[in-house]
């Protein structure tokens, strides 16, 4: 693959124009082994920092889809104007956009991950609105229910294409890289809090606001609870801020 990926402050990150996303993970479904994928935004790079764990399983993934208009921001801070073709893509967007996929393919997919009223809620929603793909099986995410070893047999057994898995993170990343040597899966994507979107939990930010890479700041009004996983921002803008200063005195 010729990503012309760049680290950013340690994390990896995948330089493709959003067009170019799909079809690029499209191609990789006929992988002999699972391919990962994940989205990066400021509060997992952050994260990955002080989490070894999050960091290797972000390092070895096999795409790390820029998520929020900070990430953009920081590679163009750091890499300057080349970076122009670099697109965020959000998500639930990119999820969404593989459930199309795996429609359009007629590939099985399992759904992992929320709590089992959104698990359930999901399983219905899918079905109806992407007829051609196979829901292969689901599971929620409070994991206790069942060991690790149980879920990959289920998995594996049901010959599943495409695994999303939404534990939030880093418990999903973590999940995902513990498991992918024993999973026979063709792509496992990370999802965070996309199934609690699908299943009308939690809405979406007005498309402009989506555009203009505000998502971040409806979400903080619709929840204020999220304050504390924000002020990762500032220690993000920081860390660009000494990183940029040492690349020029370098």
């Amino acid at each position: 693959m010729n990503s012309q990926r760049k680290s950013l402050l340690g994390v990896p990150v995948d330089l493709w124009p959003p067009d170019e996303v799909i079809s690029r993970i499209e191609e990789s479904i006929h992988s002999p082994v699972p391919q990962t994928l994940f989205a990066v935004n400021p509060e997992k790079i952050m994260l990955s920092r002080k989490d070894q764990d999050l960091s290797l399983a972000l390092k070895q993934a096999d795409f790390l889809i820029p998520d929020g208009i900070g990430v953009i921001i920081g590679l163009k801070l750091i890499y300057g104007k080349r970076m122009a073709r670099a697109g965020r893509i959000a998500g639930v967007a990119l999820m969404t956009s593989l459930l199309d996929s795996a429609n359009r393919m007629k590939k099985k997919i399992f759904v992992f991950g929320a709590s089992p009223e959104v698990n359930e809620s999901v399983a219905r929603i899918i079905p109806r609105q992407y007829p051609d793909l196979v829901l292969a099986g689901h599971r929620h995410g409070f994991m206790a229910e069942y060991p690790d070893e149980d879920l990959v047999q289920e998995i594996n057994s049901l010959s599943v294409d495409i695994l999303f898995v939404g534990l939030g993170s880093p418990k999903q990343e973590k999940w995902i890289q513990k498991n992918r040597n024993r999973l026979k899966v063709r792509i496992c994507m990370g999802v965070g809090g996309s199934f609690d979107v699908l299943a009308g939990k939690i809405s979406r930010a007005p498309r402009w606001m989506q555009k203009a890479g505000l998502e971040w700041l409806y979400r903080l009004v619709r929840e204020p609870g999220r304050i504390r996983r924000q002020l990762a921002l500032p220690r993000f803008a920081w860390a660009l801020i000494k990183e940029k200063m040492a690349k020029k005195h370098f």
